[in-house]
């Protein structure tokens, strides 16, 4: 490679200068270049929009009131020479107008810009008042964009030669200027080099460049330093005294303990922090082995002779034992020492004294664990949580397969704990918790673990317990829950538990497998009379696991958006004028949709009805108009869970329901208490501008209680009393009595399942204000536009 640099100093800088000069000028050119074709293709997608906004609402005009005339104005666009092809598609795809002609390649200098396309289109989608027309697409030419390529890189070129042979010219003629006076600075610069220091005190030619006259300056004021220099090294041997002084002082005053150890261990020097930290004088633990003051062995093992070598160099923690026999901790940083011929003399290391770091570090550790304790136990019972409790559950189940082994999930859960929170308060029911958990945990297999999973459920995990020992286990279990005995100002409390047991594999091999298991014993423990204990077997399994697979299915739709509202007019049997509209629940299965009494049960029996019920409440009142008067369904159900009541309250008082008629109504398929919290509700429902509606009155459960305290606005009469009016005098008489009762509170009453013209007229002559029925509508999806205008009688 040296061969082809140049000989002279001249010669290799024309050879830089020129060769960063044509670098410089060519990148210069490159970028006039692509700044160029940049502007072009961009002026190009500019030509293309403006076209194409300009084109669509004409073609739009044309498709709608002449389509015969696209072709003609079509066809004289294609003259443009930007221009290199039209398609126009109506909204179904089909092919209304398309003509192309011929367009060259993209040229390469434009392949190198990402926003290039080699066949550059622009769409525009085709509208007009009533909705899309279809779609144009305007393929722009290449062919002008080429061409002003073509001129841009002439121009570049042209650019570029001028360009280059101007510098070319300009720094032959700068660099000998530069080089000629350099001449005798070289022939200075021999004589110093020679040693030769008088000739540094000539001076230059007069004629000399500044920078020559300031480079021969610089070398006779290198010789005058370079004298002094000479004079200053005598000088500084007599501050190294000083500074030894100086050092000795900084070491004796150091906070940490500076140790010298020598190859055979003994302590050849220490400062005056030893005598601090330890309480030994200084002179008197000189030449002693430096392993005497250490209270551990394997510390003191480094210390002896032929050892030392292999000592930690840093960060080497020692416990010194003090004159005192009190503990101090030193960290100890450490430098081996060799001589000259690389013979080991021994070590020099400072000691700090950490013992107050390492008490703060226990106790952080010590916080930590407790930290972590928190974390996976739960805080009033002790035994883990939940959160870690599916962590458990899933190493252990796959551990104990691996293994080959059977893993057994127990869940505990206590039959009527919110009685016992509401009847004896929380205090009670705490203590009941923290009761339950120590007697599980005294209870526990080896191996197995205990933890908190819900409010008043708990769950044991058994390590390789077969079906039958993971049975006898429960029973011990439920017979030791039955014995404890909770003492109470007046009597005392006992405690009932339903257990529910799966094992693995035989029940599932996933962890989600397990649990459904385990839930669905003890669902049917529950649904057998609870305070018992079941195992689940394959046979009744499988037929309580389509509830739950059911279930899965609901929460599913839930989740999915597939529960929706349907509507149902409630009509004034006087007038025949729509009064209301009940919204009802039905749940998409493919193209179908599920009534709502094949799966509300489900719903209400897997805890899934609150979720569903503040749905079809939302999705009523954001898609219905806010004039149309809505009864609402709702189960007493929803009301188990706390939050609902407060979940309910901001749904009435969201701008969606604000404004607009709203009835509440309540199915009662499963007893509910009318405690004083639930009594409050319904009047802050009432407040809000709501009504109350009792629906299936007559067949639920304490519906006279309902009446009497809740004083509904609105009586629903159940179907079953309707449908057989025309035959039977006993529903006459029991629609008669509703009736009356109604009226006595003050309440409208509407009857159901309405089928033909004789039914409306006896209940009119009954009294009875409102029906709903096939006869006047089935329920109709929300979706369906046409349900409110629709033509019921």
């Amino acid at each position: 490679m040296k061969r082809f640099q140049p000989r002279t100093l001249h010669k290799r800088i024309m050879f830089a200068i020129a060769l960063l000069q044509l670098i410089v000028v060519g990148l210069f050119a490159l970028y006039l270049l692509i700044q160029q074709v940049g502007n072009e293709l961009t002026n190009r997608q500019v030509l293309g929009h403006k076209m194409i906004g300009i084109t669509a609402p004409a073609v739009s005009h044309l498709i709608q009131y002449d389509p015969a005339g696209i072709t003609a104005y079509l066809g004289s666009m294609l003259g443009d020479h930007a221009v290199a092809g039209i398609t126009v598609k109506d909204s179904a795809g089909n092919v209304l107008f398309q003509q192309a002609k011929e367009s060259g390649n993209l040229h390469p200098v434009a392949g190198w810009f990402q926003a290039a396309e080699a066949r550059p289109r622009i769409s525009a989608e085709l509208k007009s008042g009533q909705g899309p027309l279809g779609l144009i697409t305007i393929e722009l030419s290449n062919n002008p964009l080429n061409e002003k390529i073509h001129r841009l890189l002439n121009d570049v070129s042209y650019l570029f030669l001028l360009l280059l042979g101007v510098d070319l010219i300009a720094i032959q003629l700068l660099v000998r200027s530069v080089m000629a006076p350099l001449t005798p600075l070289a022939a200075l610069a021999r004589e110093v080099s020679q040693g030769n220091w008088e000739k540094t005190m000539l001076t230059t030619e007069a004629n000399a460049s500044e920078e020559v006259k300031n480079l021969s300056d610089a070398f006779i004021e290198s010789a005058k330093t370079m004298r002094q220099q000479i004079h200053d090294l005598e000088e500084t041997r007599g501050q190294l005294a000083e500074n030894e002084l100086k050092l000795r002082n900084l070491v004796n005053n150091m906070q940490e303990v500076l140790l010298e150890v020598d190859h055979n261990g003994l302590v050849s020097f220490l400062n005056p922090a030893w005598e601090a930290l330890t309480g030994y004088a200084t002179e008197t633990s000189l030449q002693r082995p430096f392993a005497e003051f250490l209270a551990q062995p394997k510390q003191m093992a480094y210390f002896e002779s032929g050892r030392l070598e292999h000592i930690p160099l840093s960060e080497f923690q020692l416990e010194v034992r003090a004159q005192d026999g009190r503990s101090v901790w030193m960290q100890m940083n450490t430098s081996l020492q060799h001589d000259e011929n690389g013979a080991f003399l021994g070590v020099i290391s400072t000691l700090e004294d950490i013992s107050e770091t390492l008490r703060l570090q226990e106790l952080q550790r010590q916080h930590e664990q407790d930290l972590y304790h928190l974390t996976i136990t739960d805080p009033l019972t002790g035994v883990y949580n939940r959160r870690h409790f599916d962590s458990l559950l899933e190493n252990l189940l796959h551990l104990n397969l691996h293994r080959g082994h059977s893993l057994a999930l127990v869940i505990v859960d206590l039959d009527g704990f919110k009685f016992i929170n509401d009847t004896y308060g929380h205090p009670v029911g705490d203590e009941v918790l923290r009761t339950v958990a120590n007697a599980l945990r005294a209870n526990e297999h080896q191996g197995s673990a205990v933890a908190r999973i819900a409010g008043d459920e708990f769950a044991l995990l058994l390590p390789n317990v077969n079906e039958v020992q993971a049975d006898k286990f429960g029973h011990m279990i439920h017979d030791s829950l039955s014995r404890i005995v909770i003492p109470l100002p007046v009597g005392q409390l006992t405690v009932q538990t339903s257990i529910g047991i799966a094992v693995a594999p035989v029940h599932g091999k996933l962890p989600q497998d397990l649990v459904r298991a385990a839930d669905v014993a003890l669902y049917h423990a529950k649904k057998s009379g609870r305070n018992r204990v079941d195992t689940l077997s394959r046979e009744r399994g499988a037929a309580i696991m389509d509830i739950f697979s059911q279930g899965f299915e609901v929460r599913n739709a839930i989740a999915a958006g597939m529960i929706l509202p349907f509507m149902q007019p409630i009509v004034d049997l006087k007038t025949r004028k729509v009064f209301a509209y009940e919204v009802l629940t039905r749940m998409r299965r493919g193209d179908s949709f599920v009534p709502a009494d094949d799966f509300i049960p489900i719903a209400e029996d897997l805890g899934l009805i609150r979720d569903m019920d503040l749905f079809v409440i939302t999705q009523a009142l954001t898609l219905i108009p806010k004039n149309v008067h809505l009864f609402v369904n709702i189960s007493l159900n929803s009301f188990y869970a706390p939050e609902f009541t407060q979940q309910l309250r901001g749904l009435l008082h969201s701008p969606i329901a604000q404004g607009r008629p709203i009835t509440i109504e309540f199915t009662e398929r499963q007893t509910t208490e009318m405690s004083k919290d639930f009594i409050q509700m319904f009047s802050e429902i009432r407040a809000g501008g709501c009504n109350v509606a009792l629906d299936d009155f007559g067949v639920g459960y304490s519906t006279y209680s309902y009446l009497r305290q809740l004083r509904p606005e609105f009586i629903k009469i159940d179907g079953s009393f309707v449908l057989q009016l025309k035959e039977n005098k006993e529903d006459v008489k029991i629609v008669e009595q509703i009736r009356e009762l109604a009226q006595v509170v003050g309440a409208h009453t509407i009857a159901e399942h309405i089928e033909d013209e004789e039914t409306i007229a006896m209940l009119v002559e009954m009294g009875v204000n409102f029906g709903q029925g096939y006869y006047f509508s089935k329920p109709v999806n929300v979706a369906d536009q046409h349900w409110l205008n629709a033509d019921l009688v």
